[in-house]
């Protein structure tokens, strides 16, 4: 192989290092609030359409732009337990037919030969994985977009930055209206296909993991 292209291959594999994780929130976290068509209105008339609001309703999220505030509780336990035992036992029993009268010497011994041969093979393995995770917490979104059926898709982030360290907190998904509470609140339970993510950038964060030419150089010298 040319020099050149193991410099290729090794600039490629390092290029693809760096790239890191994906995230899970895509899309967009922000939307501008759309602006309301001009109308001509009768002014002679107490009632307006374009501002009415009914007397013991509750604003909340309804349109690109509205914000929602996301209670989120959410909990994931998980435990496995596996458990093998496998046995395997042979046991071999040759007899030879037996020498006749007139055999002799080394024919004879063969006539009469009796062997025995015995083997067992023994596999046991345990495995035992217990796993749990609790996230909770309260952050405001934002519609960015009202699907055809009235549900709204939601998106936002949350950056704390403290001593170098930041801590980045992402979140989206799709609410149907009604599953909104008094106070413009909604579970994070009651939202489908929620997507919640928390990142950490900082000196904390790159001690707690390896970096892409750690990992990459790991990957190229590991063998086995």
């Amino acid at each position: 192989m040319k020099p050149s292209l193991v410099s290729a291959l090794a600039m490629a594999g390092l290029l693809s290092a760096c790239g890191g994780e994906q995230p899970i929130v895509s899309g967009p976290l922000t939307a501008r609030p759309i602006y309301p068509m001009r109308t001509v209105e009768n002014q002679g008339s107490i009632y307006q359409p374009s501002t009415s609001q009914l007397l013991f309703e509750e604003q909340t999220a309804r349109a690109v732009g509205d914000t929602l505030k996301i209670s989120i509780s959410e909990s994931l336990t998980g435990s496995t337990k596996s458990n093998t035992s496998n046995d395997h036992e042979t046991t071999l029993d040759q007899k030879g037919p037996g020498a006749g009268s007139s055999m002799g010497g080394l024919l004879r011994s063969i006539f009469d030969e009796n062997k025995q041969a015995s083997g067992k093979d023994t596999f046991k393995g345990t495995g035992n994985t217990d796993n749990s995770s609790t996230v909770t917490g309260t952050m405001t979104v934002m519609v960015v977009e009202v699907l055809p059926n009235n549900d709204l898709i939601v998106a936002g982030d949350k950056a704390i930055a403290l001593n170098g360290n930041v801590s980045v907190l992402r979140f989206s998904g799709i609410v149907n209206r009604r599953s909104i509470k008094a106070g413009n609140v909604v579970a994070s339970s009651d939202i489908a296909n929620a997507r919640l993510e928390q990142v950490g950038k900082g000196t904390v964060a790159e001690a707690n993991s390896r970096t892409s030419y750690q990992q990459y150089f790991k990957d190229l010298l590991t063998f086995w």
